[in-house]
């Protein structure tokens, strides 16, 4: 997780490149939704594991990402150590232990049913300490890592990154988080260079390992994770690394500053996604044939948000998963399990941190609602597609598997909204509805069943998710 650097992107697209397009929407596989986990959660290190992995299957989370965000180019494995302390010239004296180890992480991990996503830590790491990783992973089965990756956002000044210093930029007077910033030229062209050891070391290590890179957005795509250039970034990187990595990792955060911001002007962010997904897919097509990408972070803003206390984080997670996955990317990860806010300050968390925020450490928030009621859609094999509901303030998901179908729709609007459900289930058919709402937030229990027919109109309330199950049509 990154503060990124704002401003508008340049677009160097090739206009005669062929788009390969999911309009038809995308089968997922069986990694579809994750979250973030990071060296520092001592909820999830120490507190209530089990009860946090019951969660986390039932919601379908079935990838999670280590070491955290921005933490990772700071983090050295071998000794589950930090330098988020040090300034200038890292040595041991500043390190600090963190109180999840790689090795803990993997057997929670595995405990949860959960694959494994690692960022290396090419910040302040060595490709030898990346390689040793992937050694010490491949020597033990319950170790094993499904993703890895080299760097978190290295295109942003935020991120420690000790190679602009070095060969072929040497950024004087640069330090992690100051004055000097360098332009995103500079950071792809130091990165392009620098990231060639570590991919090296690490397919030596492991040549099956499955290694990603960092894909920038620009800020008319994505304004809390924007950057200058994007498109320049992405070019020279994706050149330089051709039939070394696997896949990109895509960090879409749609906004900076949320003041002001309605429940209407969150959800309809998910609107930028096809363009911004089209984008990926035409580059990766022109430049790395072949590769995937996945939305390694996501969340409304990032910056820690109050709006991820209140019900419309629900409905942003389920559509921003949902939309992203019909669109092609392989897995999107929440950021994150845990994050120790406030809500008076805000968070980013799936579960309570416990004191201050108002829930006991480990009881899930309302993202953890809309991820649960996303997973109804995302059995591995299941075609995900948006589809059109026929009105303004609802946004509209379907998935089938077999001639098993799942209906999930979010009301936009405060106001009670009406759909008919024979737009997708024969007329007389039973089905199971599934409802989250403003109005039953609060409770104990927010996720509320019962048994509809279709064909009759499903009345939705305001603020709202309702997922419908059934045969699929005929």
């Amino acid at each position: 997780m990154a503060l990124a650097a704002v401003a508008a992107g340049c677009s160097t697209s090739n206009p005669t490149a062929a788009v390969p397009k999911v309009e038809a929407g995308s089968t997922v596989g069986p990694s579809a939704l994750g979250v973030n986990v990071a060296a520092w959660d001592s909820i999830y290190g120490d507190v209530d594991v089990t009860s946090i992995n019951g969660l986390l299957q039932a919601a379908g989370v079935r990838l999670m990402r280590y070491s955290g965000g921005s933490w990772a180019d700071e983090y050295d494995w071998s000794s589950n150590t930090d330098t988020s302390k040090c300034a200038g010239t890292v040595t041991t004296a500043c390190e600090a232990s963190d109180p999840l180890g790689f090795d803990e992480f993997s057997a929670h991990a595995r405990s949860a049913g959960a694959s494994t996503f690692i960022t290396v830590n090419y910040g302040s790491g060595t490709p030898s300490q990346a390689a040793a990783w992937i050694t010490h992973a491949s020597a033990t089965k319950a170790d094993a890592v499904a993703l890895w990756e080299v760097g978190n956002e290295t295109y942003s000044c935020y991120e420690t990154n000790h190679h602009l210093a070095g060969n072929p930029t040497f950024v004087k007077g640069y330090l992690p988080g100051g004055s000097v910033c360098p332009s995103t030229a500079v950071m792809a062209r130091s990165y392009a260079v620098n990231v060639l050891p570590y991919l090296a070391a690490m397919k030596k290590a492991s040549p099956s390992a499955k290694i990603g890179v960092p894909w920038a957005f620009s800020s008319n795509q994505a304004q809390g994770a924007g950057v200058d250039d994007a498109a320049l970034w992405n070019a020279k990187v994706l050149h330089a690394v051709k039939g070394d990595v696997s896949f990109v990792d895509a960090h879409w955060y749609p906004f900076d500053t949320v003041s002001g911001l309605t429940v209407q002007e969150i959800l309809q962010s998910t609107e930028r996604i096809p363009a911004a997904a089209a984008k990926i897919r035409t580059t990766l097509h022109r430049e790395l044939p072949g590769a995937a990408f996945v939305v390694g972070e996501t969340n409304i803003s990032e910056r820690p948000t109050v709006f991820d206390f209140e019900p419309v984080s629900a409905l942003f997670a389920a559509a921003t998963s949902l939309t992203w996955l019909a669109q092609g990317a392989e897995s999107v990860d929440w950021w994150d399990l845990n994050n120790f806010g406030s809500p008076a300050n805000g968070d980013y968390g799936m579960v309570s941190s416990g004191s201050p925020e108002t829930e006991a450490a480990g009881a899930p928030l309302p993202p953890y609602y809309g991820e649960q009621l996303a997973s109804m859609l995302t059995a591995s094999g299941s075609h995900v597609e948006a589809v059109d509901t026929g009105s303004p303030t609802m946004l509209g998901f379907e998935s089938d598997l077999g001639q098993v179908r799942h209906v999930l729709l979010v009301n936009t609007g405060s106001t009670e909204a009406a759909v008919a459900s024979d737009r997708w289930f024969a007329s007389g058919t039973q089905l199971r509805q599934t409802a989250y709402s403003a109005a039953t937030a609060g409770s104990t229990n927010p996720l509320v069943r019962s048994a509809v027919v279709a064909g009759r109109s499903e009345g939705l309330a305001g603020e709202s998710i309702v997922v419908l199950s059934g045969n699929a049509r005929a």
